[in-house]
């Protein structure tokens, strides 16, 4: 009898081996943490029946016209992907690097590949890693949003739109007001100018004082260009916080083409030497501003697109050009050699339109006051940029003609 007892039992865990594992179902061999033996690897893991929610997002980061960055958070670690297409979105994409995908809470997916000018749908997938242990990693089960959609960026489009805020310094009830100015369903892009803070303290404070009020109002399906100001710089988040804005250039300097436009983005650093003591001598700025002029230098001289867009605009957050060794002459220079046609920027909190020449400057410095948006409509002959107050009043417009010298 307990011969054919300990018979049923072995045939009853020989069973169980073929068994699918449900949620909450501890399938694990017992010998946790060692490698598995032969004919063990096969054996599922574990998935309990939690669900990770999606706190922020998502949101789209600076696309270009092959590529798109798409950034969510999730309250617990998940591994996450983005499903995409042009009709149902079934085409996957994931954030794996060096061979493994990343388990966090931040998530953010570059779909590449893409067409220009073309639309998308899209839905981003995160499934929760209760724990991460070198074999049979406890899962949860997955989380998926709303499908929505994005456009591609697209040079050889006639026309593009775009605004622009600066300095809400967490101020929610700024950005609101401001964002509730602009049409959403004619506009390309939104590009903040910087000091999005006083200090970069958290996470929690990106979200809650920034992002999620931009979100809110541009929706998941219009990109955000972030321009990082000097108070960006400045508190204990200042470090991590391009893990909320991720571009695929992995910096915050790069270009991107929208319609007429070569856009520029420009990171003006701080506006002290990094000798200042208030700094504690945790900057390090003169050479990466090096750097980046540099880089700018060698844009101007190779990029095909720097030369033949109908118009060149630089986005960055003072006005000029942020505290630089020696003064900004160098970079001054350099938008002029570049024929740049604007420049948007921010900083000083107050509304001022300089007109060519009046600093050295070949081209119109528009700085967008603190309680403005700004918006420009772009066309292969001209530019039309306008500034309305938060109460809708309108504060400037002009328009830039294309130099007649640089149509071919």
């Amino acid at each position: 009898m307990v011969k054919n007892l300990s018979r049923y039992k072995l045939l009853a865990l020989i069973l169980l081996s073929f068994c699918p594992v449900l949620p909450g179902q501890d399938a694990r061999p017992t010998r946790e943490g060692q490698p598995p033996r032969v004919g063990e690897a096969a054996n599922p893991y574990v998935v309990y029946d939690t669900k990770p929610v999606i706190l922020h997002g998502p949101y789209l980061m600076a696309p270009t016209e092959t590529s798109v960055v798409v950034a969510w958070t999730t309250d617990t670690p998940c591994h996450s992907k983005v499903l995409y297409g042009t009709g149902e979105p079934s085409i996957e994409a994931n954030n794996a690097k060096d061979g493994l995908l990343p388990v966090g809470t931040n998530h953010s997916v570059r779909i590449t590949g893409l067409k220009p000018g073309q639309s998308y749908q899209y839905q981003v997938v995160s499934t929760r890693v209760v724990k991460l242990k070198g074999y049979w990693p406890d899962k949860g089960l997955s989380v998926k949003s709303t499908v929505s959609s994005f456009t591609t960026f697209d040079a050889t489009r006639p026309s593009t739109a775009f605004y622009a805020i600066t300095d809400t310094h967490e101020d929610v009830a700024r950005i609101d007001a401001l964002l509730k100015l602009a049409d959403w369903r004619h506009a390309d892009f939104l590009v903040h100018l910087g000091d999005a803070f006083n200090t970069a303290e958290s996470e929690e404070q990106a979200f809650a004082k920034w992002l999620d009020p931009i979100v809110n109002a541009i929706g998941p399906s219009t990109p955000l260009i972030q321009v990082r100001g000097n108070h960006d710089s400045r508190g204990p988040f200042a470090r991590n916080l391009f893990s909320l804005v991720p571009v695929e250039e992995g910096r915050y300097f790069y270009t991107r083409d929208s319609g007429p436009v070569h856009l520029l983005a420009i990171d003006t650093g701080e506006d002290k030497p990094d000798s200042t003591n208030v700094y504690a001598h945790l900057n390090d700025f003169a050479p990466y501003r090096a750097q980046e002029l540099a880089w700018l230098e060698d844009h101007t001289r190779s990029d095909k697109r720097m030369h033949d867009a109908p118009f060149r605009i630089v986005v960055m957050h003072q006005p000029g050009w942020g505290y630089i060794e020696g003064g900004n002459e160098p970079w001054a220079d350099w938008a002029n050699r570049s024929k740049i046609d604007l420049v948007l920027a921010g900083h000083t909190h107050r509304f001022a339109h300089i007109q060519p020449g009046q600093r050295g400057n070949s081209y119109p410095i528009l700085v967008v006051g603190q309680d403005q948006l700004a918006k420009v409509e772009a066309t292969a002959a001209q530019l039309k940029v306008s500034v309305q107050a938060k109460d809708g009043s309108t504060v400037d417009s002009f328009v830039v003609e294309r130099n007649a010298a640089r149509v071919r």
